[in-house]
């Protein structure tokens, strides 16, 4: 033990109680953390300790008679006993639990990228705690290059360890072709030329750094690569949908009536081209009977594929119409998720032992109920109730710059547009996540809390505040970037 002031002496004491580390005092006193004891091995308010004198046995967790008894026959370990009583009962007290701004200073670590891989003092837990799991999945911001890339670093990571089904936030028929293009190895570039062909077709991937990082997971988990569309197809996806219906064996009058809406669909392109509006889209503007009249000409087994992708316009139709009529966000939103289950679901049964990632917007991947308005259960829930009924684990990680800037839709055949990352305030949907951007406040390092050791005091740490005690509960990692810049388009 180095030789140590009076004062200095004393901090040493509080801070390797407060950190939990075997400490040797002098005259041969070692107080020594017994992690053991609990579940919540982090949670050393409830700990219990050995004490060691010299040339004696251990004792673990003595009782009074048997601690008093060893130390009075040293009088030097009984002054040292003192001092150390009056110095770890204001830490160790029950009766003065630490807050949640201490628990998360407790529990923050760091984390970066370098030269594409994870780096700092937090990386190894993330990527056991990936590896412990079934399904590993990341909620995002999107539009933020940062998180792009702490995304494809950690996911790739993990495909190259058996992780090789990645699930996306976008429509199956669009991520199959996205699939095609990624295993003819074309990567980035095989995805510009899917965008150029259809645009507004993909969601989030017209973007440089989401399509650097389906081709990175693509590459990491090799031929046994699996990307999976858990979600309604993009407003712009109806002309590759159409075109892939005309290629399947079809009725002359089928085949007549989906060119007769290719022609509508480039028309409804054309005109939503000069205003930027998604509003006069042919998936939008197409009226739903129509639809369902062709529905009543795709009959025959021969005829199934182009009926599934008549069935997912309809459905995506549905959402999006919703979602824009006054007072029925919430049905939409439900619609939405309950079809994000069942693709998922459908995946599932066909390949139940797969390890899963998946990427999405942060309110889909909560555990519990989100924190939207009215809130819903959504596929971070689905997925964590069907791993627990199946004795595995899943993973949610939750990340965020606090501020900065990033890329959004800005109209059709528009560039994106550069935007201010919103504020969280108490008002927003995501304000759960402001006690841990004040505790990153500050740092110029990204920081990374391991949220699963405060789930045990979610009630009390959030002290009423629903939506801290729901992100307490909805997420075992919280990343959050301090400064965020916007990705840019492919």
């Amino acid at each position: 033990m180095p030789h140590f002031s009076f004062p200095q002496y004393i901090k040493f004491i509080k801070e390797s109680i407060l950190q939990g580390q075997p400490t040797l005092i002098s005259h041969g006193i070692l107080i020594e953390p017994d992690r053991d004891c609990l579940p919540d091995k982090q949670d050393f308010l409830r700990w219990r300790f050995y004490i060691v004198l010299p040339n004696t046995p251990r004792l673990k967790s003595p009782t009074r008679t048997q601690f008093m008894r060893k130390i009075m026959r040293k009088p030097h370990s009984m002054i040292m006993f003192i001092m150390l009583a009056s110095l770890a009962m204001p830490v160790l007290s029950a009766d003065k639990p630490l807050s949640l701004p201490e628990r998360l200073a407790a529990v923050r670590t760091t984390i970066a990228i370098d030269h594409g891989k994870m780096v700092g003092s937090g990386a190894a837990a993330l990527m056991d705690a990936g590896l412990d799991s079934q399904f590993v999945l990341i909620g995002e911001d999107h539009g933020v290059a940062e998180i792009a890339h702490f995304s494809a670093a950690y996911f790739e990571a993990l495909a190259s360890r058996g992780f090789t089904t990645l699930i996306i936030e976008n429509g199956p028929a669009v991520a199959d072709a996205l699939a095609k293009t990624l295993k003819s190895d074309t990567g980035v570039a095989g995805i510009a030329a899917f965008n150029t062909a259809y645009p507004v077709a993909t969601a989030f991937y017209k973007w440089q750094a989401e399509a650097q990082f389906l081709a990175r997971i693509a590459k990491a988990a090799g031929p046994s690569f699996q990307l999976v569309g858990m979600d309604q197809e993009l407003m712009g996806a109806s002309k590759y949908l159409l075109d892939q219906m005309a290629g399947q064996p079809l009725s002359p009058l089928a085949k007549s009536k989906i060119e007769a809406f290719r022609k509508l669909e480039s028309d409804y392109y054309s005109r939503a081209l000069e205003n930027g509006d998604p509003r006069e889209l042919f998936m939008m503007k197409i009226k739903e009977e129509e639809l369902v009249a062709l529905q009543k000409l795709l009959t025959t087994p021969a005829e199934i594929p182009a009926l599934t992708m008549l069935n997912s316009l309809l459905e995506s139709r549905s959402i999006y119409l919703k979602n824009m009529t006054p007072g029925q966000a919430y049905s939409s939103n439900i619609q939405r998720a309950r079809l994000m289950k069942q693709l998922v679901a459908s995946h599932l049964t066909l390949a139940p032992a797969q390890r899963m990632l998946l990427k999405a917007g942060a309110v889909h991947v909560f555990r519990g109920y989100n924190s939207l308005a009215a809130g819903s259960r959504e596929i971070g829930n689905y997925l964590a109730e069907y791993a627990e009924g199946r004795g595995q684990k899943s993973l949610h990680v939750l990340v965020l710059a606090s501020k900065g800037q990033q890329a959004q839709f800005a109209g059709i055949g528009r560039a994106s547009a550069i935007t201010e990352i919103e504020k969280i305030d108490t008002k927003s949907s995501m304000a759960g996540v402001m006690p841990f951007f004040a505790a990153a406040n500050g740092h110029k390092e990204w920081s990374l809390f391991d949220v699963r050791p405060l789930l045990g005091s979610a009630n009390t740490l959030a002290n009423g505040n629903s939506s801290v005690q729901g992100m307490i509960q909805g997420y075992d990692f919280v990343l959050v970037i301090p400064d965020g810049n916007a990705t840019s388009d492919l």
